[in-house]
């Protein structure tokens, strides 16, 4: 009989073994959540939808519980509250503390463990970024311009020495899901032959993310209109309405495509450069097409004047799922293609003076 006991109490342990791997469980205690209702967010298309929400009673933790396949990048929020943790979650238990700014996540998902390692590393940085950033979206200090030109460098400097981590951290570890976040985050910096090398380089379990779907979406468009290839054609409207095609454009000519929006700061930032070298290669057979990701024309045509950019421009007014930019693979702005005269992409991405070298070379 106390055998028998015994066998009962192992079977029933391991069903609640069973059970707990059939469902996350991510119980919930951050500062400032009391009263409020605590989400648990995924990304749909750029798009942020409630995958999750339990409201977070006062005096106990909030506990969100649900079943979930395979490993999915999600986005804790409290409501009323700036920011969000980002989270690998799978069926597995998390307890949350601290704050969204702050968070201690303690999890026996393998995959969240290797995001909290790979966060730590990048932590000093990370920190460092977040501070200029706070300073930089107040402008600069018409007394002092030259302070918010050389924050605005040492972030650049911050960016480089992430990306550089990143890259190391992608190549030796090719079995962590944070290799996989690391890889979204820059891989619009590599080429086509670069990307696909670290896709592959992957190991199996990561391909059923989303992240990795993604990029691997992006790398057969960017195939198609890869350095060496002929340029693909489309059209869309203009400010005035008016269908206008990349081949109206090209002509014979030198031809940038310029994908950007009035809601980019860095493509804001880049369009004194840009309108430059228009002004000085234009008459030699050098034109632009600019193509907008703005989802408001009114915002569009007033950043076109605004900036002086007196060259051809075209938009349908669909943010990411811009026609042309699904075409082109762009996975983030300011992106560039340079056409030479016999229509063939010649370039991708290239600024500044080397920009200027490469047009001069090919008028």
């Amino acid at each position: 009989m106390r055998k028998l006991f015994w066998i009962m109490l192992a079977i029933i342990s391991l069903q609640a073994c069973n059970q707990n791997e059939e469902v996350y469980n991510i119980e919930v205690n951050l500062d400032g959540s009391e009263g409020k209702w605590v989400k648990l967010m995924a990304r749909v298309e750029r798009n942020y939808v409630t995958h999750d929400s339990t409201f977070a009673e006062a005096g106990s933790s909030a506990v969100l519980t649900r079943g979930i396949e395979g490993v999915n990048t999600m986005y804790l929020t409290v409501d009323d509250s700036e920011g969000s943790i980002q989270l690998l979650v799978d069926n597995s238990n998390y307890t949350i503390t601290g704050s969204l700014d702050g968070p201690e996540i303690k999890t026996n998902s393998k995959a969240q463990n290797d995001l909290n390692a790979y966060n730590e590393k990048l932590r000093p940085i990370t920190d460092k970024m977040s501070e200029m950033v706070a300073v930089l979206r107040k402008g600069p200090d018409p007394e002092n311009p030259e302070a918010f030109d050389s924050m605005r460098e040492a972030y650049y400097a911050l960016y480089e020495e992430q990306n550089a981590i990143d890259s190391v951290y992608i190549a030796e570890n090719p079995a962590s899901y944070a290799t996989v976040l690391a890889l979204r985050n820059s891989f619009y910096m590599l080429d086509t032959d670069q990307l696909e090398a670290a896709l592959n380089r992957l190991d199996a379990p990561l391909h059923q993310m989303e992240e990795y779907s993604y990029m691997y979406g992006k790398l057969e468009r960017m195939k198609a209109v890869a350095i060496g290839k002929k340029y693909t054609d489309f059209g869309l409207e203009t400010p005035e309405g008016e269908m206008l095609k990349v081949s109206d454009v090209h002509q014979g000519n030198v031809l940038l495509i310029d994908f950007w929006a009035s809601w980019c700061g860095p493509c804001r930032q880049a369009n004194p450069e840009v309108v430059e070298i228009y002004n000085e290669c234009h008459e030699q057979g050098f034109e632009i097409l600019g193509v907008s990701l703005d989802r408001d024309s009114a915002s569009w045509v007033k950043a076109i004047a605004d900036d002086q950019l007196t060259w051809s421009h075209i938009s349908d007014l669909k943010y990411w799922n811009c026609e042309g930019a699904v075409l082109y693979g762009v996975p983030a702005i300011p992106h560039t293609v340079l056409i030479d005269r016999d229509g063939i992409i010649t370039a991708k991405n290239l600024h500044g003076d080397e920009l200027r070298e490469v047009i001069e070379s090919l008028l």
